[in-house]
Order: structure tokens, then sequence, then C-alpha cells
């Protein structure tokens, strides 16, 4: 394993440990602290618009001669979320919302370019699979110290263990061999706003990029809480169900991980979108009164399904990146998928919901969220000029 991929999965690692300390169950304790879905909606859009704007000094700390400390603010700023966290009710849902937001930023594009580094079409898929692995592991395990903690009232232990966490992973990046694969990975000239939203395919890979963004928010944020309310509204319930998912995942993607990058990618991510507009029609139909094996089993598949699209998709879009100019197109999709969780979840703020239970509020938004799938159909159409262009699947060196 070379010092590229090692560092990978411990800069991935180390953070999804520290999401699911706290940052994980965010929807939760915002409902639990008697905001509606509404607001928790404000929060998420504001949150988008935070992410936008510090995208673009991000940019700049990245093309500067400070440029570690773009990948080193990412363990900065989550360690402050967590402690924000921990005192929520007197930090305020706003300013939240911007904390949330400005991690998000230094966590995720951190990632992108770490994992762009390592990785190429011969083996994006795999590394990609392993990464999930790897990432759903340590995640669960923070969500099963997390709720613990959380149901035992045990704030301060957690604020601990993620600064210490948030430490060992700042302190790793002055290791020499550390440094340099970090300084490889954020090589690039610099890319403006500008340059960033003029963006130019043949992929509509502005528009896909929109639409997606709200989805993930609507997967992290909105599903979480369902799977909270189905799980009787108890933290260490919910954690049980995700932990319970998440094993039965890993050992789906730990079998199809490897066939990933021999397959027609493109193929692949068409069944997948289809399988995603199911997942969410789905997800409208899950409720706390159906036979529990019933309910297991449908959480089950959307999951799988949810998944499965999120592998396909990231195996097209990190193999399209390799063939652009791949910080143009990485901004790119962060600054429009931002846009489109500000605008999608500003307007759910101000009109679409708050009326019938909360169950019944989540529901509708996933028949509307459905009907905007196809919209990501179209990132696995070809034109023609496309067709001898791109790979079709390849054997893995």
């Amino acid at each position: 394993m070379t010092t590229a991929v090692r560092y990978f999965y411990s800069f991935s690692g180390i953070h999804a440990f520290l999401i699911g300390l706290l940052p994980f169950f965010l929807p939760t304790l915002l409902w639990r602290q008697g905001y509606s879905l509404s607001e928790i909606a404000g929060f998420i859009s504001v949150s988008g618009l935070a992410y936008f704007v510090t995208l673009i000094g991000w940019e700049k700390l990245r093309s500067s001669r400070w440029k570690l400390w773009a990948v080193r603010g990412s363990f900065v700023t989550e360690a402050l979320l967590v402690l924000m966290l921990v005192q929520a009710e007197a930090t305020g849902l706003w300013l939240l919302a911007v904390a949330n937001g400005v991690y998000g930023c230094f966590y995720w594009m951190s990632q992108r370019l770490l994992f762009k580094d390592l990785s190429s079409y011969r083996n994006s898929g795999n590394h990609f699979g392993n990464f999930q692995i790897v990432v759903t592991v340590l995640l669960k395990l923070g969500i099963l110290a997390g709720a613990f903690l959380l149901e035992h009232s045990s704030q301060m232990l957690l604020a601990v263990l993620a600064v210490t966490a948030s430490l060992l992973g700042l302190l790793h990046t002055w290791n020499k061999e550390t440094k340099a694969e970090i300084l490889s990975a954020l090589k690039a000239d610099r890319v403006s706003l500008k340059q960033a939203l003029n963006l130019k395919d043949g992929n509509h890979s502005k528009l896909v990029f929109f639409v997606d963004g709200l989805f993930l928010f609507l997967e992290s944020y909105f599903w979480t809480l369902s799977l909270y309310f189905l799980s009787s509204e108890k933290l260490m319930n919910l954690g049980g169900m995700v932990v319970g998912l998440a094993v039965a995942l890993a050992l789906l993607f730990w079998m199809v991980k490897r066939s990933i990058d021999r397959v027609d990618a493109i193929k692949l991510l068409r069944i997948a979108t289809a399988l995603y507009a199911v997942s969410w029609w789905l997800r409208s139909g899950v409720a706390p009164d159906m036979n529990l094996l019933l309910q297991l089993l449908l959480i089950m598949t959307i999951a799988f399904f949810t998944s499965l699209f999120r592998l396909a998709f990231n195996k097209v879009f990190f193999d399209r990146a390799e063939q652009a100019f791949t910080q143009q197109y990485l901004l790119a999709k962060s600054y429009y998928s931002q846009a489109g969780v500000f605008v999608f979840f500003g307007l759910l703020a101000l009109f679409a919901i708050d009326s019938g239970s909360a169950m019944e509020q989540l529901n509708s938004v996933y028949i509307y969220a459905s009907l905007l799938v196809p919209a990501l159909w179209l990132y696995a159409m070809k034109t023609q000029s496309q067709q001898k262009e791109e790979y079709v699947g390849v054997v893995p060196s």
C-alpha cells in the first residue's frame, strides 16, 4: 500500500469516526431541541451557502504558500463544529449552520483531492469501494460511541474524544512523507469562481451537480430523521439500526467493488440511477406501524440502492475529472451542488413543509425528490462524439 493510499484511508477514517461521534446526529439533535422541519431545512440551506462562500477562500488557501492548511483546516473546523454541537443551545441555529458549512467545505474538498491524487479510471471504482468500507466501519464505531454518550449525557467526554482525534489527525500532517503526499494532491493552478462556474462539457454536468447536492443532504439529514422516528426516537436504537445496515452493506460491497472497474461504467450508472429513483419512492412508503420484517427489508433495499448509485456515480465523476481539468471540475461540482442545496432547502423552509406529522412531511418530500432523479440520468447519457472517447471498462493492471 502506497503512502498516498495509507494517508487517504487515515484521513477518511479519522473524519468518519469524528462524524459518527456527533455530526451524524445533527438533524436528530436539532429535532430534539424543538426545531421544526422547516427550520432544519433552513439550517441546511444556510450550511450550503456557507460552504459555497467558504470554497472561494479555501481555493485561494489551497493555491497559496499555506496550502497544507487547506487539509489541516478540516480537522480544526470539525473539532470546532463538535464543540459547538455540545453547546448547541447556546450557539444558536444559524451560527451552527455556518460552522457546519465551513467544515463541510474543508472536509469534502480535501477528501476529493486526496482521492483523485491516488486514483485513475483503472482503479477508481475499487478505491471508492474500499473507501466506503473503511468509512462505514469507522463511522459506525463513532455512531455507537456517540449514541451511547449522548444517551448518558456525557457531552464533555464527547468533546474530549473529538478534540483528541482531531489533534491526532492534525499532527499526522507534519509527518514528512504525509506532507509530501498532501502537497502532491493539492498541486494545481488556482481556479477562480468564474472559471469554475463556466465549466463546459457534453455531460450536462452543471445541472447534474446542482441536483445531486440536494440528494446528498436529503440522505444525510432528512433520511436520518426518518430512521430516528422509525427507531422510536431513541439514539441507541438509531445507532444499532445504522450499524446493522453498515455490516450488511460492507459485505455486499466487498463482493462488488473489484468488478466495478471491469464493467461499462455508463451502463452501470444508468441501472444504478433507475434503482436510486426507486429508493426515493420506497422511502415515502416506510412507516413506523408496518410489519418489522418488511420495514427492515425496505430499509436494507433503500440503503443498497443508494450506496450502489453513489459508487457508480463517483466512479464516473472521478474518471471524468481525470479527463477534464481536474481542479475546475471538482470545484464546479461543489459550487453547483451547494447552490442546489441553498435553493432547494431554502424553498422547503419557506413553502413546502410543516403540515401533518413529521413522517408525513418527510414522505411527501421523498415523493417530490423521486421526480428529480431523472435529471441525474443525464450524467449517464453519451453524445455521439463521446461514444469513442469514453472508456468502456478496463481490467485493472
